[in-house]
């Protein structure tokens, strides 16, 4: 049987997650009994310790949920034969769903050949040899199963009762608002950031356009939501990586104007996750969302509330659903803030006009920031195509330069295992001298002298192989690696498209990260490849 080289598993649910941020520690005693439990174990066995080990670490994600990075990062290993021996503390860190989970104890890790133990479980593939794992398996995966549905059922009803009382158990809290000190489950004016929010609805039911509201709010310096947020909280994660360009905008203006907790209801179940495990959610319609009013001071009256509501209500009836067929699709960005930059479809004067334009910069005030030229989609278009038919162009000369550098590598190859098949032979050969050195000494027909002076010579000898042996084989490894690079998969990718005539979403979706436009006369155009792959196109 060949040597185990060990996957372990470890994961944490989102109980965990949030015990390590309540207590600021680096990794709560879950994490920390899961890797002490399972290195122990292959400390304990013989034929397992020594092996060679990985370790994959799922934080936050359920166990009802196979969809998980590092578990994802384990299968890929598996499948690419690195990893032979799957190693978790029980079933219920693997998974909680326990058809998936079956799949993998009976039929899919047995097809690669991987042995998986499971320690409290007390349970080893390699004791079942290509049976199922018993009755007693079945349930006990039936069981988290269950468990995680019974629990998830709980945690809702429990939320939608406090939701109900007018309990706020939300996290982030609305601009303008804070929690109540004396009670986290009730909101309060905050006194410092509640005069924005009211200066907002007094500029709408005036009648001012939202644009222009934001426009005013930067003209005086008003600090974003999301700024005056990092300034409150320095320590916390959120907002984070705000831009020092953030302004107010349409968008944030918009959503002030619509976040009902501001003439004091408390608004619960917003979303609606799309099952037990998932990450994924849903919006729930106005009239199923639970609303309760009266719960705390407001910044403004509930008809005050209504009345700016009707600008709404004005601009709704003549909205335009943008088409999304459009070539560069969700691809362009500013190149100053960072945003995406939507395509507008409109007609003025009697003509057609099809354009990308920062959304932030007609709110912005003074010098530095966002360009406020659109930039015509045609004009892009044609920017766009003709980088991508220089691309193509180079795309076979680049074809050619990697066969050439195949069939290189190749012979160097062949040259370094002919070199290391020689010096393991060596090696062989050292061994066999040193063990031929031993047997006559003890027989008597080698004088001690003579004996340790050439055990000395084969020692050193040895090493040296041993040495260049390791050498050969990193060097082996390293060529891999470089062959390795994406470089075949990018020249494949290009040459699916060879043929292309024109400019379409598909070409787009394939080759293009994003277009940043700084202004009309300046694009740059960032590809899906690594450096590698395009130093070697532009050669």
């Amino acid at each position: 049987m060949g040597k185990w080289v060990i996957g372990k598993y470890i994961r944490l649910s989102q109980a965990d997650r949030d015990l390590m941020i309540r207590e600021n520690k680096a990794e709560s005693e879950s994490i920390s009994h899961q890797k002490a439990l399972i290195q122990n174990f292959i400390s304990g066995d013989p034929e397992l310790a020594g092996c060679e080990q990985y370790e994959f670490f799922d934080d936050g994600y359920s166990g009802t949920n196979f969809e998980r990075p590092s578990f994802e990062r384990l299968l890929e290993k598996i499948k690419g034969g690195t990893i032979n021996c799957v190693i978790v503390k029980d079933f219920s860190r693997f998974g909680r769903d326990y058809i998936e989970l079956g799949d993998y104890l009976e039929r899919i890790f047995p097809f690669l050949g991987v042995r998986f133990i499971s320690i409290n479980d007390h349970y080893d593939s390699l004791d079942y040899k290509g049976t199922t794992g018993g009755l007693d398996v079945v349930m006990k995966n039936i069981v988290y199963d269950y468990y995680s549905k019974d629990l998830s059922v709980k945690v809702t009803t429990a939320k939608r009762a406090k939701m109900k009382r007018g309990e706020y158990i939300g996290g982030h809290v609305p601009f303008g608002l804070m929690k109540d000190p004396e009670d986290y489950h009730k909101l309060t004016v905050d006194p410092e950031a509640a005069p924005i929010v009211r200066e907002i609805f007094e500029a709408a039911i005036s009648g001012m356009r939202i644009t222009d509201i934001a426009r005013l709010l930067n003209e005086k310096g008003y600090e974003t939501p999301a700024r005056y947020y990092q300034r409150k909280h320095p320590e916390k994660n959120k907002f984070k990586n705000t831009s020092e360009l953030d302004c107010w905008n349409h968008n944030s203006v918009r959503r002030t104007l619509k976040q009902e907790m501001y003439y004091g209801a408390v608004v619960g179940h917003r979303r609606e996750g799309i099952g037990v495990g998932w990450k994924h959610s849903v919006a729930i319609p106005k009239d199923e969302q639970i609303i309760v009013e009266g719960k705390h001071p407001g910044i403004v009256t509930k008809e005050e509330f209504m009345e700016a509501q009707k600008i709404f209500r004005k601009r709704r009836e003549t909205k335009q659903v943008t088409d999304k067929s459009y070539p560069l699709w969700k691809k362009v960005r500013c190149g100053t803030c960072g945003r995406a930059m939507p395509f507008k479809d409109r007609i003025i004067r009697g003509r057609p006009y099809r354009y990308f334009g920062c959304p932030h910069s007609q709110a912005q005030v003074g010098d530095g920031g966002c360009s406020k030229e659109y930039i015509r989609e045609d004009v892009l278009n044609e920017v766009v195509w003709e980088s991508i038919k220089a691309l193509l162009s180079t795309a076979e000369d680049a074809k050619k330069k990697v066969r050439q550098r195949q069939q290189e590598a190749d012979r160097d190859n062949s040259r370094l295992v002919k070199m290391l098949a020689k010096l393991q032979k060596d090696r062989e050969k050292c061994d066999a001298e040193r063990f031929a050195n031993v047997d006559q000494f003890m027989a008597g027909t080698l004088d001690k002298d003579v004996y340790q002076s050439r055990r000395a010579d084969l020692t050193r000898r040895a090493e040296r192989l041993d040495a260049e042996i390791a050498e050969l084989e990193e060097r082996l490894h390293e060529a891999e690696v470089v062959q390795d690079d994406g470089t075949q998969d990018a020249l494949e990718t290009l040459d699916k498209f060879s043929g292309g005539t024109e400019l379409d979403q598909k070409i787009v979706q394939a080759l293009v990260d994003k277009v940043v436009v700084y202004d009309p006369r300046h694009v740059e155009i960032r590809w899906k490849f690594s450096d590698e792959v395009l130093k070697l196109l532009q050669e």
